[in-house]
């Protein structure tokens, strides 16, 4: 386990919200609370994906179509309309999935689910056609998961372990304990998950969640979420009521435990085909948002419309429909109307798709397929996922005591080594390295980053270093922290380190980050004059449907060529441009490279009333 891995784990990471604020915890295959459907197991979850969406069991195979964005020669014409195949379904008669092909990007991906004594046992799935995942369930006596295994298998038969997940159980008078631990594909254990099962409530504690405690209520057939404690920040709370049918009432944010900070409201109409969320702003005093739905008898969303706090109208959405026999809908259309257009504004079909149900019968014949085997480098996951995971668990708090007490080597001391590996300080992770000529001496030189154990002002600081061979051994040139931005600095797109190079006798250091506006920095280092010096800058930021800017700018020679491009993408998808190109020049001199701060230089250009950082 190299330093990255363990920095990865060690310091807090940006966690996807896995929890929704208005989730639903359905069991579809029982009337009743289920453990195993309340357990979060993607896997076992998965085969019961599609229930919520027809209103019959019973169903032998769905083939879905949706609008065809682009006509090929496999479309169908439909009512005037083109579609695609989406997919086709078999499924068992109680609604659990057999077999799935889908399209996923130029990928068809077929899966098999495999069942024995009525329980899904193996998730098979061919996602091309050199590699297979395997998702493996097993259950302890009373038919509740014990484990899952998960790998893949590509075209030459190696075996690449993804995941490991333990359930433990214990029990008293009413109450089940479930403990869930889940081995990532690095074979580092998650936090260990606490679910309570202590009916009617449900408790699941998730450390690692941006909702630490969730409380659940089984309600109609379901558990419904009562109340969240610590949710995205410590001591905010949420709270749910509900009316006596189920249907959700409110949800009330509290700062602090008691401070109102955000609330939703919803009210029905007596058959509860009309709904509406009222949300509000000013923490939770002022109305904001307010949208309508309407529902159909088959309890499918048929309008819906919100309206500004202003009263501005957003769009009117609405949905047609064509049932079955059965009560499952084998036609939807959806349709938009802009309400800025005029009160007659005709509506717009912008998506639409169809469901081609077959029902079991007498004749049918769902496909069948035997069981794999069950491999032994799998097996063996039992014992090796947790021992690896304790051996990097251990380097994982050394690392950490070490960064708290300040027990490592803030810069590279080893002078000369035979591998440029050697100099390595204990803590730091030698990320990249890369050679070519930088001088005038026969021999390339090498460049190195380095992540480190040092405090950075955003994460944690890497380093360059430079090295030049004296014989057969490599010798330290120089070193500095100046040229690479901290862990951190990336925002949401993570470590803003993208590459180094030697071109012309400099060295090119690339950064990448941001979010919905992209920047990417270039910058080139030469030595002269007896030191390393910055000679030119490149810069690029913007993003799509905003405008773009640009710098090219060389110090050497002061030259700084500016350019922009703007574009505004309209509702019918028209596009307008505008763009600039200028030069000016500006000398300066060269920054050292230790002095040097990326991203922090202005250079303005007063004639388009603009600046930018490099």
């Amino acid at each position: 386990m190299n330093t990255a891995e363990i920095r990865n784990i060690a310091v807090p990471k940006v966690l996807k919200l896995v929890f929704s604020i208005s989730f639903m915890v359905s069991c579809a295959q029982e009337k009743k609370a289920s453990i195993n459907g309340s357990l979060d197991n993607h896997t076992f979850n998965s085969a019961y994906s599609d229930s919520v969406n027809f209103a019959t069991t019973n169903i032998f195979s769905v083939i879905k179509f949706k609008k065809a964005e682009q006509k090929n020669s496999s479309s169908i014409n439909r009512d005037g309309l083109y579609y695609n195949q989406e997919s086709y379904t078999e499924y068992l008669q109680d609604g659990r999935k057999l077999y799935q092909k889908y399209n996923y990007d130029t990928n068809a991906v077929v899966e098999k689910f495999h069942y024995k004594n009525n329980l899904l046992v193996l998730k098979e799935s061919v996602e091309n056609k050199n590699r297979s995942r395997y998702n493996w369930l097993f259950y302890n006596k009373e038919n509740n998961l014990q484990e899952e295994i998960e790998y893949k298998k590509d075209d030459s038969q190696s075996f690449i372990y993804e995941g490991y997940t333990q359930y433990s159980y214990s029990s008293e008078a009413k109450k089940t304990t479930v403990k869930i631990l889940d081995y990532g594909y690095d074979s580092i254990a998650d936090p260990e998950k606490e679910y309570i099962f202590e009916f009617p409530f449900l408790t699941k504690k998730t450390p690692l969640y941006q909702s630490k405690i969730h409380r659940y209520q089984w309600m109609n057939g379901t558990y419904k979420p009562i109340d969240t404690k610590d949710y995205i920040i410590e001591n905010r709370d949420v709270i749910f009521r509900y009316d006596k049918n189920g249907y959700l009432l409110s949800e009330t944010w509290f700062a602090n435990h008691h401070s109102l900070e955000n609330k939703t409201e919803y009210y029905y109409s007596k058959d509860y085909l009309e709904r509406t969320e009222q949300q509000y702003h000013m923490l939770g005093t002022e109305k904001s948002t307010k949208t309508t739905r309407r529902y159909d008898d088959h309890n499918n969303l048929v309008f819906e419309q919100s309206t500004e706090y202003t009263g501005h109208l957003q769009y009117a959405e609405s949905f047609e429909y064509v049932y079955d026999e059965q009560g499952n809908w084998i036609s939807k259309k959806h349709y938009r109307q802009d309400p800025d257009e005029g009160a007659n504004s005709k509506k717009k079909l912008i998506d639409y798709e169809y469901h081609e149900i077959k029902y079991y019968d007498p004749n049918s014949e769902p496909k069948s397929f035997s069981l794999p085997e069950f491999p032994k480098a799998a097996e063996d996951i039992r014992i090796k996922i947790p021992k690896i995971s304790n051996e990097k668990q251990s380097q994982i708090n050394a690392f950490q005591e070490a960064v708290k007490s300040g027990n490592f080597d803030t810069e590279i001391t080893l002078k000369k080594a035979k591998t440029l590996e050697e100099f390595t300080p204990k803590f730091w992770n030698l990320k990249d390295q890369n050679f070519g000529n930088l001088d005038n001496s026969p021999e390339d030189e090498a460049v190195c980053v380095y992540e480190t154990p040092i405090e950075g002002d955003l994460g944690f600081a890497q380093s360059l270093a430079i090295y030049k061979k004296e014989g057969e051994n490599w010798v330290l040139w120089h070193q500095s922290t100046n040229p690479i931005l901290s862990t951190e600095h990336g925002g949401m797109m993570g470590n803003p380190y993208e590459g180094i190079s030697i071109k012309n006798k400099t060295i090119i250091v690339n950064h990448f980050g941001g979010s919905r506006q992209k920047w990417h920095y270039t910058h080139r280092y030469r030595f002269q004059n007896n030191a390393w010096y910055l000679i030119g800058a490149s810069v690029n930021f913007g993003s799509p449907c905003d405008y773009f800017q640009s710098l090219d700018y060389n110090i050497s020679t002061g030259d700084a060529i500016f350019d922009y491009y703007s574009e505004t993408c309209s509702k019918n998808n028209a596009v307008q441009t505008k763009s600039w190109k200028e030069k000016i020049n500006k000398k300066i001199p060269s920054p050292l490279m230790d002095e040097f701060q990326v991203g922090e230089n202005r250079i303005e250009l007063k004639s388009k009333k603009t600046e930018m950082f490099y």
